[in-house]
């Protein structure tokens, strides 16, 4: 189960809704629970610098990675995954995710929206499995996403 707390998701919606018609991005960071759920702690918005200027792809900024990987080193908290958007399409993994996908302990949640005024957008969280890089597509499980207003 992956817990993310209405702070975190009410970031992501703002991100995602100022980047329509584009896909938005950003990361996640968090921690593990030792049942396995997974804690969303923060989510920190990113420019999408995806080359092409393609409006259904994204790729997170390498130096903002780099920079919230050495902000959390030594701390309890560390990246767990991040975020896009699918405008005007599901909120399931495409076919330009499962290729993109070459780190299987990432979570993507995926949030998928009908415009950027929409009131209800779907988000889900996925986990890689399978193949994994150059040579091969991805797969994904779905995990259980909770929103919760205390955590």
């Amino acid at each position: 189960m992956v817990i993310l707390p209405e702070s975190a998701r009410a970031v992501i919606l703002a991100h995602v809704r100022a980047g329509w018609p584009r896909e938005a991005c950003g990361l996640l960071s968090g921690r593990d629970g030792a049942d396995g759920t997974v804690w969303i702690e923060i989510a920190h918005p990113t420019p999408n610098v995806a080359a092409g200027g393609r409006p259904d792809r994204f790729e997170v900024d390498p130096a903002a990675r780099i920079a919230l990987m050495k902000g959390l080193r030594g701390g309890p908290s560390r990246v767990i995954g991040h975020f896009h958007s699918h405008p005007g399409h599901a909120a399931a993994p495409s076919e330009t995710d499962r290729r993109a996908a070459f780190e299987a302990d990432l979570i993507w949640l995926i949030v998928a929206l009908r415009g950027p005024d929409d009131a209800d957008p779907v988000a889900t969280a996925w986990a890689v499995e399978g193949p994994v890089g150059e040579n091969g597509a991805a797969g994904f499980r779905p995990l259980r996403l909770r929103t919760d207003a205390t955590a």
